[in-house]
């Protein structure tokens, strides 16, 4: 058996997850779909061939992530107040942003770069506690709804908490930093706006389903298939997820 027989497929995750990451690509490209855009999708190429048909910008034959690096360098050279020259991509955060003022730090970087890119998070160790704590807060509405109710409202407070007191950062060198930045941000950060790669878009997409759902590219082909092509359903695709006040816009 291989280590991708091991992994994760694209039919392992319900229409929900699929939602969360179509919106977040909605966003980064800058769309606004109709809610039954992706009602007939049954493959991944399906849902690359509604994205494509979308995108009315003009095309630029020029890379959206080394722009995204130009930026990002940037941003840290003017928050940090050092050489451009100082800054690779294989530089590591750790090295540009010390422990003793990294929020501080991060949050002028945030604003240097111009997004609301996350940098910070907190320590693995704390999310599995929450995690544990918030699962063993639900198993107590068997036997008692006060303390079940306590214990997510404890631990929902924390994990707000943590987020916005972690120190810890979320990526290890410049080069991961602009990879999220072209992958969430594409056409904000383009150089030219109203305009991008035509190259990149099937890319992007696949960079952005690995990457959120830990989905190996290689599964990631236009013949994959979506959970819901399995059921019977006289509906199907993301409509049937039934965002009526949403519909991915």
């Amino acid at each position: 058996m291989t280590e991708l027989d091991t992994t994760a497929k694209l039919d392992d995750y319900e229409d929900e997850d699929i939602f969360d990451v179509v919106v977040k690509l909605e966003k980064s490209f800058g769309l606004k779909f109709d809610k039954n855009a992706f009602f007939h999708i049954k493959t991944f190429g399906d849902l690359f061939d509604v994205f494509e048909s979308h995108i009315s910008y003009e095309h630029r034959d020029d890379c959206t992530k080394q722009q995204a690096f130009y930026r990002v360098r940037k941003a840290i050279a003017s928050t940090l107040q050092i050489s451009r020259n100082n800054i690779q991509l294989d530089t590591k955060l750790s090295d540009l942003f010390p422990s003793r003022d990294r929020r501080q730090k991060a949050k002028e970087f945030k604003r240097a770069v111009g997004t609301d890119i996350k940098i910070l998070t907190y320590p693995g160790w704390l999310a599995l506690t929450f995690v544990i704590g918030f699962l063993l807060s639900l198993a107590a509405f068997f036997y008692d709804w006060k303390i079940a109710l306590s214990g997510i409202v404890f631990f929902l407070s924390a994990i707000k908490i943590a987020e916005k007191l972690g120190k810890t950062l979320d990526f290890q060198t410049v080069r991961e930093l602009t990879d999220k930045l072209a992958r969430e941000n594409y056409v904000d950060v383009r150089r030219t706006k109203g305009t991008f790669n035509k190259q990149e878009l099937l890319q992007t997409i696949i960079d952005t389903f690995s990457n959120d759902l830990a989905i190996e590219k290689a599964y990631l082909t236009r013949e994959a298939t979506f959970s819901w092509t399995k059921s019977t359903a006289t509906n199907s695709g993301l409509a049937s997820v039934g965002h009526d006040e949403q519909n991915i816009s």
